[in-house]
């Protein structure tokens, strides 16, 4: 060795000038040949080194604490290995949904959930990547929430359903981007938000019971289920001023979801409606409906 002291600290040998590090070294002999060589690389690399007080410690990159996180490197695996760039998206949470649904909810928008070709991906050996519904294309997160046949189908009677006639829907962002055509509160924002999530909920899980279960695809059944699921987690969790009638909810959800110039509309329809047409004990059912925080509506 050509270090002179033996016991000599780093902190010894490296000084501090104009925002540079720089060797101050002692040596028994020049160093010459490659050594010389080393010693000219080992300056290049130390030059951008800021020694401070404290004992040696460990500090990981990739998160901006400094510490090591699972979290992280699972990010740095999605974006370097896998190819899927982690998505930033907040999404808020909706009080008419469980969390199994919002988690679903966010890793569909987010495209996170195990399709095949996901898993193919990750080196998984599968039989076929086609979508196990249609058998038709591959299944992507797209295909298998919106585009396939057998999805897409459902998708539609959900926004008939909705009176979302004129409405189509050709990847995730539009089945969760959807805007409504008549004027919205908030509570028809979450409500309509939560029935998103729980359509691709549902078609998620019953897309599982065929791969893992062979059950059957059936959309009369899984139609009827959404329309159940989403009448008892929006009516439970409503505040007891907001009553949703079952009967109502499955001809025309969107009338608890209109705001003031939709009410204000249908109040003059149903004002101005021929009384010969239209009677007036049908016509109070109606404007008691529309507009049941009113007690002054008299025939």
């Amino acid at each position: 060795m050509l270090e002179s002291n033996k016991d000599a600290h780093v902190a010894d040998r490296i000084t501090h000038v104009n925002s540079s590090s720089v060797g101050n070294w002692c040596w028994a002999r020049p160093p010459r040949g490659r050594a010389q060589n080393e010693l000219r690389e080992l300056n290049n690399i130390i030059s951008s080194v800021s020694l401070t007080d404290h004992p040696d410690s460990w500090k990981c990159t990739l998160d901006a604490s400094g510490c090591f996180t699972s979290k992280s490197l699972a990010q740095l695996i999605n974006n370097l290995i896998l190819g899927v760039h982690a998505s930033n998206l907040s999404i808020p949470r909706n009080k008419f949904t469980p969390q199994k649904v919002h988690i679903l909810a966010r890793r569909v928008i987010q495209k996170k959930i195990s399709v095949r070709v996901e898993l193919d991906k990750r080196g998984i050996d599968l039989d076929t990547t086609l979508c196990p519904l249609c058998e038709l294309y591959i299944e992507t997160t797209d295909h298998a929430i919106v585009l396939c046949p057998k999805t897409a189908f459902i998708w539609k009677f959900v926004l008939k359903w909705w009176n979302q006639n004129n409405t189509s829907i050709s990847s995730i962002d539009d089945a969760f981007i959807i805007n409504q055509n008549f004027t919205c509160n908030n509570f028809g924002s979450s409500t309509w938000q939560a029935t998103k999530w729980i359509v691709s909920y549902t078609i998620w899980k019953h897309r599982n019971l065929k791969v893992f279960s062979k059950k059957e695809w059936s959309p009369a059944s899984i139609i009827s289920e959404i329309q159940a699921q989403s009448f008892s987690w929006i009516s439970k969790r409503c505040r007891k001023k907001k009553q949703i009638d079952w009967h109502q909810w499955m001809v025309n959800p969107s009338s608890y979801v209109e705001g003031p110039q939709q009410r204000g509309f249908v109040l003059l329809t149903l004002l101005s409606l021929d009384r010969h047409c239209f009677s007036s004990s049908l016509r109070l059912e109606f404007l008691k409906f529309y507009f049941p925080h009113t007690d002054k509506w008299s025939s």
